[in-house]
């Protein structure tokens, strides 16, 4: 599962109003012109490395890393209508991927790993808000888990179990994360400031997550079902509280087919008959998710604590995992006069289900092992400090750990994997703030 594009540190994103230039180059009167004409270029190169000291299948390091290049185009500015706006966004990805390679996990300790691995168009999609911003929607070529069970904090993050969603939705639902862009669209409604509620519907197109498709291929004919997304929220900000704060429920449904972990076609072990899995269709995941400043020590700053949470459920015994808890603190401004670094911690518990687990003991018999259930709670932890070195690299050296790896890559081991210790380097470069070129995000 690919995380999101690079969703920065709290409160670190290009504000509403556009950005001042610290180091004015060639190029920043040309973009001061293109904002006053509606158009708000973004780009960035996020690149992670990550080596395993300790635990896993072997010791290693990789790298991985993704550019993603676009731009926001105004079209109320541009073509006078109304309060709309079309997003562009192209990607590439490269590198490879040490969970899956030397420790065995399903479940990436470099965020930006998946795709593809390969250039894709990830978004090409109009935007429009309505009566005073109180309705927006959004169709075109997009992803769901960008607005849908989604956080800032998250990808303060290297791991994957983070930064992105719930690893749970990389497991019960075969929704297309980014960088893959599919048909889709959204509609939020917004009564009040703080209330908001939305709906999706997008396609499920398995194919478009390979290495041998870009994103350019418009047609549904390889379309394995939808999902449908619902999620009501409470949100605030500093301009209306000084704790700000973000609550949210939802559910994803997906219609698509999927394999049962543990039963082939006669409904018996597919791990020791060798025979095809039972195939099943329609699963439904459920999610409740928080985040909140708890602490300022100067109300005129936006220095301070945050916490951060949720759980994330499976409905049906079929599915591969039952439930994902959530915990994290992010603390902004650590130190006086470095208010855009970030101390961060979270860990995360993904807790398989039966079926999962019986195939994973019955792979191993059928390998000569033990007959040994392995623990079904994989917990994964990071702690890390975010360094905002220029106003357009971020540096953000992390330690992160993995108790009960999963060992899904590799299911026919003859024993568990040790649990394994990782250090990881992410650093993410603003490419419109290292030409010069004032940035600015696009809002209604």
């Amino acid at each position: 599962m690919g995380g999101l594009a690079v969703a920065t540190a709290v409160g670190l994103a290009p504000p509403a109003s556009a950005q001042t230039v610290t180091n004015p180059t060639a190029l920043t009167d040309f973009g001061n012109q293109l904002l006053e004409d509606g158009i708000f270029f973004r780009g960035h190169y996020v690149g992670e490395g990550a080596a395993n000291p300790s635990g896993g299948l072997s010791q290693s390091s990789r790298y991985t890393g993704q550019v993603d290049i676009g731009a926001d185009f105004d079209m109320g500015k541009i073509a006078n209508l109304g309060n709309s706006a079309i997003h562009l966004t192209f990607s590439d990805r490269h590198g490879q991927n040490l969970a899956a390679k030397d420790i065995g996990n399903s479940i990436s300790v470099q965020e930006v790993y998946g795709g593809g691995q390969t250039y894709k168009l990830t978004e090409l999609s109009w935007d429009q808000a309505l009566w005073d911003d109180h309705v927006e929607f959004l169709v075109g070529r997009t992803d769901a888990p960008s607005d849908f069970a989604a956080s800032s904090f998250y990808c303060n993050f290297q791991t994957n179990s983070t930064c992105g969603n719930s690893s749970l939705f990389g497991q019960d639902n075969a929704l297309n994360y980014y960088p893959v862009g599919v048909w889709g669209g959204r509609i939020t409604i917004k009564p009040t400031p703080r209330l908001y509620g939305q709906i999706g519907a997008y396609e499920q197109d398995p194919n478009q997550g390979s290495s041998q498709t870009h994103g350019f291929d418009f047609g549904v004919d390889r379309a394995t079902g939808y999902v449908l997304p619902v999620e009501l929220g409470y949100q605030t900000n500093f301009s209306s509280d000084p704790y700000p704060r973000h609550y949210k429920i939802g559910m994803f449904y997906d219609s698509g087919p999927y394999s049962d972990p543990f039963f082939d076609v006669n409904h018996n072990s597919a791990a020791l008959t060798g025979l095809a899995h039972e195939q099943h269709s329609g699963r439904t995941s459920i999610y409740g998710l928080f985040d909140q400043m708890v602490w300022r020590p100067d109300p005129s700053s936006q220095r301070g604590l945050y916490i951060f949470g949720g759980v994330t459920a499976g409905t049906d015994s079929s599915q591969l995992a039952d439930y994902f808890l959530q915990f994290g603190t992010l603390y902004k401004g650590p130190f006086e006069g470095r208010d855009a670094d970030a101390i961060g911690f979270v860990i995360t518990d993904l807790h398989w289900g039966n079926h999962t687990m019986d195939f994973l003991r019955d792979s191993r018999i059928a390998a000569g092992g033990s007959a040994t259930t392995q623990n079904p709670n994989e917990v994964m932890m990071e702690l890390n400090y975010g360094a905002q070195v220029t106003p357009w690299l971020r540096v953000t050296p992390n330690l992160q750990y993995i108790i009960n790896p999963d060992n899904l890559p590799e299911p026919a081991l003859k024993k568990n994997i040790d649990d394994t210790f990782v250090v990881g380097l992410k650093f993410v470069i603003g490419l419109p703030e290292l030409i010069g070129l004032p940035t600015k995000n696009y809002n209604h």
